[in-house]
């Protein structure tokens, strides 16, 4: 069959058919030596990480292949509680795959000559995702990650991820440091998922407002800022040149502040809405649902419709 079409139209076919979690492509690489090196430029284009070892072994795998195969385009990282789990390194099974699990490039496993399995822990996850971000940023155009039990720094990956379009980030976040350097040049829909924060609404949106100077779709949850925040961001930052704002209200507030009265909330709530209706770019919108887990959005990124995010029912 493959002596039938032209190498080039084989090429097309693997390159349409690599944008799945990372499966087509293992699939593909399979079939025959052919198949495998038409592959391998779109092996890597769509890939899914879900869970501690997958993440480690990623990082492996990017550190054993050619600069000129990280094709990587679509990302999604997500990791479930590890205290919940019983994640162990097997560094014998590990090296049967072919995987080389390093303490230079593990350097918080603590691996030595004599360690044979180990326990997992947060930091080694919150590293290796920071070192794979760092092995991608030259190719990376969509990027989703799912780390409510690790959290970041900051709203934002302090990496420069320049070609990077879509940035969907589930997770807590501390204060950002403060930063002018637009490290998101190219970034046009960013979506702060129900994220729990300590952060002054200010303070965040100056943040994204100098770190994403092209971004022209904002979604965020109601607890990240008040109305006055959005308003002043609105007209006096980077973000007067937003086309949408998408502002997702839930049903009570989930930040580590103590809740306002229902009073409060209730005129936060009331200015939010007149905001919507003298600025055409603002829409409130009903959180899906309260809770989002790692299944739930790997199958957002998977479906890949932004569009979904703007067609939801606004409230009034």
């Amino acid at each position: 069959m493959s002596e039938a079409l032209p190498a080039e139209i084989w090429t097309q076919i693997h390159c349409l058919a690599c944008t799945d979690d990372g499966f087509n492509g293992r699939a593909l690489s399979r079939v025959s030596k052919d198949w495998r090196t038409i592959s391998a430029p779109f092996k890597f284009q769509s890939i899914a990480l879900v869970g501690a070892l997958p993440i480690l072994r990623f990082l492996c795998i990017l550190d054993s292949i050619p600069e000129s195969v990280r094709n990587i385009q679509c990302l999604f990282i997500g990791c479930p509680n590890l205290r919940l789990t019983t994640s162990r390194l097997d560094l014998a099974r590990e090296r049967a795959r072919g995987l080389d699990f390093s303490d230079k490039l593990f350097p918080e496993l603590g691996i030595t000559p004599y360690t044979h399995t180990l326990q997992i822990h947060p930091d080694a996850i919150a590293q290796t995702v920071v070192r794979i971000l760092q092995r991608t940023a030259s190719t990376l155009r969509t990027l989703h990650t799912h780390l409510v039990f690790l959290g970041r720094p900051g709203p934002l990956y302090s990496i420069s991820l320049r070609h990077v379009r879509t940035l969907v980030l589930h997770g807590p976040f501390a204060s950002p440091s403060p930063s002018l350097s637009p490290i998101f040049p190219n970034l046009r829909r960013l979506r702060l998922a129900s994220s729990k924060t300590t952060t002054k609404g200010a303070v965040l949106l100056t943040t994204i407002a100098a770190a994403a100077p092209r971004l022209s779709h904002l979604y965020l949850s109601h607890t990240a800022c008040t109305r006055k925040d959005l308003e002043r961001a609105l007209e006096h930052s980077n973000l007067r040149n937003l086309t949408r704002l998408v502002v997702e209200v839930g049903a009570f507030r989930r930040s580590h502040s103590p809740p306002n009265n229902p009073a409060t909330e209730s005129l936060e709530h009331a200015g939010l809405l007149r905001l919507a209706q003298t600025d055409a770019r603002v829409r409130i919108v009903a959180e899906k649902r309260w809770w989002v887990d790692v299944q739930a959005a790997l199958i957002e990124w998977e479906e890949a419709d932004e569009l979904q995010w703007d067609e939801r029912e606004e409230l009034e």
